[in-house]
């Protein structure tokens, strides 16, 4: 494998810097771009990497002025926090068309997957010196989860883990020495994402990790009577940002505080 990095882009809107990396990728035959974006804090003492969930692929760093949105928002824009944001895009969809819901997502299990994922951590950790956390929402927990259970070697190259929403057929195979914070709405409508499953990842959790874990639920915020619940209402914490954003922070700080 050999890392080259692509495209630097400096963007600045009212005093937000928007970094683009295009991070160029070689793996065996395969040449592209990992799209991501660089949102830094002058005060910051960690790096939050955002794995997203639905295809995987949303184009981000196309757009004109990137800001982060939704809880990234959220957790950039507190005054409470110092934490830089990446929001790791993919250049194609991870998303399959047919299958049940396991193969679907097989994409995230792909070796190639989990390669582009220490790519952009190994890139990070060089440009900043800082320690790295991992999240990922609804489906991005997917390939959160393959990427500790395809090496226990993964696991040092960040210092901390977050699965957010995660979908129901997230699991952990490998023994973990790391943090992890589990976090889920507690009335998740979602019937990919049920608060069941949250726990029983959790469970996985404890039994299998020698360090920090937490499972931490979000209560408030409400559905919405037009959307559909994969990608609406409470499985995106609609106006319960703060709350979710709250255990994030609390659980970054108390890791790194240690």
């Amino acid at each position: 494998m050999k890392i080259i990095i692509g495209l630097v882009l400096l963007v600045t809107c009212n005093f937000l810097f928007a970094q683009i990396y295009q991070i160029n990728f070689e793996n065996g035959s395969e040449k592209t771009q990992i799209p991501t974006v660089f949102w830094s804090k002058s005060n910051s003492k960690v790096v939050l990497i955002f794995i997203p969930g639905g295809s995987g692929s949303f184009g981000i760093t196309n757009k004109i002025n990137p800001k982060p949105s939704w809880l990234l928002a959220e957790l950039f824009n507190s005054t409470n926090t110092s934490i830089d944001i990446v929001y790791m895009d993919s250049q194609f969809s991870l998303q399959g068309d047919f299958g049940d819901s396991y193969t679907r997502w097989a994409a995230r299990r792909e070796l190639a997957h989990i390669e582009r994922i220490k790519t952009v951590i190994n890139f990070y950790k060089i440009m900043t010196s800082k320690p790295i956390f991992l999240i990922g929402h609804s489906n991005g927990s997917l390939s959160i989860a393959e990427f500790l259970n395809q090496s226990s070697d993964n696991q040092r190259l960040i210092s901390g883990v977050i699965f957010s929403g995660s979908r129901n057929e997230t699991e952990l195979k490998q023994k973990i020495s790391l943090p992890v914070l589990v976090l889920h709405h507690k009335s998740d409508p979602n019937r990919w994402t049920t608060p069941s499953a949250a726990e029983q990842l959790f469970f996985q959790v404890q039994q299998k990790s020698s360090s920090v874990s937490e499972l931490q639920w979000v209560e408030g915020g409400k559905d919405v009577t037009w959307g559909d619940p994969t990608h609406t209402g409470r499985h995106m914490y609609n106006e319960a940002l703060g709350e979710a954003a709250h255990s994030i922070q609390k659980f970054i700080e108390k890791v790194t505080s240690n």
